[in-house]
């Protein structure tokens, strides 16, 4: 039997659609297109409302493209009893498998009686020049407008020696980027190494040619130890992406987050006073229940201020099961939609402004793919800027040091 896979959303999906494969594959089946497959995987995002909307849109797209496949479908929307039910009554879908059994897929489609192990790890990373690394799954936290932490449950952390070996079978594949990820990141601690940082240190005294980027560290876990670790190491990417999501004192208050804009500020200060150039990125929610046009204008003020290299903006959405569902003070989408564009505007000006700081700088960048234009290749440096070549004398997956010529201020990379 063929068949095809499909994740939306966070590179924590992205990562267990791998696993998935690997098992599939080692219980016999091909990987094939969706045109040409048997049965049909989409692992679904439940993030937010406009991520429920695209994953009932890819069902009935791949429906179309081929109507006699089995369409099974699992991951964070097919978790709650509602979402399940809308889901099944979908006629493209063959099957909903609930998330807590997304791993029991291989099972639930080859029918077998006799349990084949299912392994818990990856070997690869399909189609992609770097590689995601799960270590740590579900939340603890309980911000008032995510939904993440009901559908995923608690912090659970992956093994540090299953880590490791899985990390030195991804090194000894090639990869020359492994994305350490997980729901929240800085919540890993092991038996032995006490938290992420230890976590750090062990990986980077492996010999081998790799570098670690983080995925997403919330501020509460960005320590004076964890900065230390980052600008101390030539093999982890000085790159961090912060989830932000208000400027203001009052919002973050109201969504549950456990820091104020001071905090952030001072911590952002100690990031750069050891690393100068790195690369900062953050996440925003506009259009929070109660973010009055003074709100907005001072988070505006605040990103301008902290200067992030890059930023993440959503606007917000209602998710049953949260406080915020139930808060009364809502903006309107007009409004919000409106915010949002303003939040898109500044923040390419401040990824424009990011790039021109690595001009004349040697940098390492990653080559991940041969460009679609008049560039030959393009890849990203360590600190996340994108990056573009005339130069022909280097294969995708080699990191390489370049010297930064020129930047395209319209689209924002760097050219070498």
């Amino acid at each position: 039997m063929k068949f095809y896979i499909k994740s939306l959303g966070c590179k924590v999906n992205q990562y267990e659609e791998q696993v998935l494969r690997e098992n599939l594959i080692k219980f016999g089946f091909n990987e094939s297109s969706a045109d040409q497959a048997d049965v049909i995987l989409v692992n679904s995002c439940t993030v937010t409302a406009q991520a429920d909307s695209k994953t009932m849109r890819l069902i009935r797209k791949l429906k179309k493209e081929n109507i006699s496949a089995k369409i099974f479908v699992t991951g964070c929307m097919a978790v709650f009893e509602d979402d399940i039910r809308k889901l099944e009554s979908l006629p493209e879908v063959y099957r909903v498998v609930p998330g807590k059994d997304k791993m029991n897929l291989p099972y639930e489609i080859s029918g077998l009686k006799t349990k084949k192990k299912i392994q818990d790890g990856i070997t690869g990373f399909s189609s992609h020049t770097r590689a995601f690394l799960k270590i740590q799954d579900g939340c603890d936290n309980r911000c008032s407008y995510c939904k993440v932490s009901l559908v995923r449950g608690p912090s659970r952390c992956k093994n540090e020696k299953n880590i490791i070996d899985e990390l030195k079978i991804l090194i000894h594949k090639g990869y020359k980027e492994i994305v350490l990820t997980g729901i929240c990141l800085g919540a890993w601690k092991g038996e032995k190494i006490q938290n992420l940082s230890g976590l750090l240190k062990t990986i980077t005294a492996l010999k081998d040619n790799f570098r670690i980027r983080l995925s997403s560290i919330e501020p509460d876990y960005v320590s004076e130890e964890l900065i230390n670790v980052v600008s101390e190491s030539d093999k982890i990417c000085r790159h961090l992406h912060i989830p932000l999501q208000s400027g203001t004192k009052n919002i973050l208050e109201r969504m549950g987050r456990h820091y104020d804009t001071d905090k952030f500020s001072m911590m952002i200060d100690q990031i750069r006073q050891k690393m100068p150039f790195v690369g900062i990125t953050i996440d925003i929610i506009a259009g929070f229940p109660g973010e009055t046009k003074l709100d907005f204008e001072t988070t505006l003020n605040f990103v301008r201020q902290i200067k992030p290299s890059r930023m993440h903006v959503f606007r917000y959405s209602d998710r049953p099961g949260t406080p915020s569902f139930h808060f009364k003070d809502k903006v309107s989408s007009i409004v919000a939609k409106e915010r949002v564009r303003g939040l898109i505007s500044e923040g390419k000006n401040l990824e424009k402004n990011f790039c021109k700081e690595a001009i004349d700088k040697e940098i390492e960048v990653l080559v991940e793919k041969r460009a679609k234009s008049e560039y030959v290749w393009e890849g990203y440096t360590g600190e996340y800027v994108k990056v573009k070549s005339n130069n022909a004398n280097h294969a995708v997956g080699d990191i390489i040091k370049v010297k930064v010529k020129e930047i395209d201020e319209v689209n924002g990379f760097v050219i070498v």
